[in-house]
C-alpha cells in the first residue's frame, strides 16, 4: 500500500523509543494511522510504566497511546494481576479498564476480586467496579456487593450499595453505604444486620 502498510506474518518481536515491546504471531502496522494490529500469543512489555499485557489480539494506537485487548487478556505488574475477556490501557494515565469475566488477584495483600468491569488506576492505587462484585480478603472474608472503590494502599472498601461479609466464623453481615478498613477489620455502614453460624456458600 504504497510503503504505507508492513505486515509481519511469521512471529517477531517489535520495540518503540518509549520502552514498549511487543511480541506476537502475527503483525501490521498502518504508518499513515499510526496504528498497529497484532495477533495470535501476544505479549507487550511496558518497561516504564512496569506492566505486561497479554492476549489474543490487539490494537495499539501510538497517536493516542492507547492499547486495546481481545481474548484472553492479563495484565500484571510487580504485585497485581489482571485478567479479563478485554482491556483498553491509556498509557498515559497509566489506567486500565477490564471486561468481561474480571478477576484480580494481588497475592502480596492476599485479596481476589470478581467483577464484569473494573478499572484500575494504577498510579492512584485505586480499583472500582461496576455492577455485582465478588471479592476475599486475607482468606478470610468474602463480600458480595456492587460498584465498589478499594484503595490499595490504605486497604480500604466503600460502596453507597448494598453489600454483605461472610466470615471465616460463618457469621454474615449485611449493611449498605459502607466503608470497611480491611486492615482494622473496621466496619462503618449503615442498617447493619449479624447471624451468626451460618453456613457458607460458594
Amino acid at each position: 500500500d504504497n510503503g504505507n502498510k508492513f505486515k509481519g506474518t511469521n512471529k517477531g518481536i517489535i520495540k518503540t523509543n518509549d520502552g514498549i515491546v511487543i511480541d506476537a504471531d502475527e503483525f501490521e502496522y498502518d504508518k499513515i494511522l499510526n496504528i498497529l494490529n497484532a495477533k495470535g500469543n501476544v505479549k507487550i512489555k511496558d518497561n516504564l510504566k512496569d506492566i505486561t499485557i497479554s492476549a489474543n489480539e490487539i490494537t495499539y494506537n501510538k497517536n493516542d497511546e492507547q492499547i486495546f485487548t481481545k481474548g484472553n487478556s492479563e495484565a500484571e505488574n510487580q504485585n497485581t494481576k489482571i485478567k479479563a475477556f478485554e482491556f483498553k490501557y491509556d498509557k498515559i494515565l497509566n489506567v486500565l479498564n477490564a471486561k468481561g469475566n474480571v478477576e484480580i488477584i494481588n497475592d502480596f495483600k492476599d485479596f481476589i476480586i470478581f467483577a464484569e468491569d473494573v478499572t484500575y488506576e494504577k498510579n492512584l492505587e485505586r480499583i472500582s467496579t461496576k455492577g455485582f462484585t465478588k471479592a476475599n480478603f486475607q482468606s478470610k472474608y468474602k463480600f458480595e456487593t456492587n460498584n465498589i472503590t478499594l484503595l490499595n494502599n490504605e486497604m480500604e472498601l466503600s460502596s453507597s450499595d448494598n453489600g454483605k461479609i461472610i466470615t471465616y466464623a460463618n457469621t454474615l453481615y449485611e449493611f449498605n453505604n459502607y466503608k470497611y478498613f480491611i486492615n482494622n477489620k473496621l466496619l462503618k455502614a449503615n442498617k447493619v444486620t449479624i447471624n451468626e453460624n451460618i453456613l457458607q456458600s460458594e
